[in-house]
């Protein structure tokens, strides 16, 4: 089974992030961040380093910003 961490990253790189790329398939990092209520770097961390855990609260954040709860999440992850 899937690390909580990595399957997390994956979800929202596949399902988030798709939305904010550019045309050379790059990301907008930076928009991204704003708009899910989270630091720049933080969205970064996701993409760029596989094993990088996010804080429970750094998760809230961008649920809420999808206005969905931490449960919802998890049930959209299958966990």
């Amino acid at each position: 089974m899937k690390q909580i961490g990595l399957a997390i990253n994956e979800y929202i790189i596949n399902n988030w992030l798709c939305d904010y790329l550019y045309e050379d398939g790059s990301y907008m990092f930076t928009q991204f961040a704003k708009e899910h209520y989270i630091e720049e770097k933080i969205a970064r961390k996701i993409v760029k380093e596989s094993n990088y855990l996010m804080t429970i609260e750094t998760l809230e954040k961008m649920c809420s910003s999808r206005d969905i709860t931490l449960s919802e999440f998890f049930q959209l992850l299958k966990r």
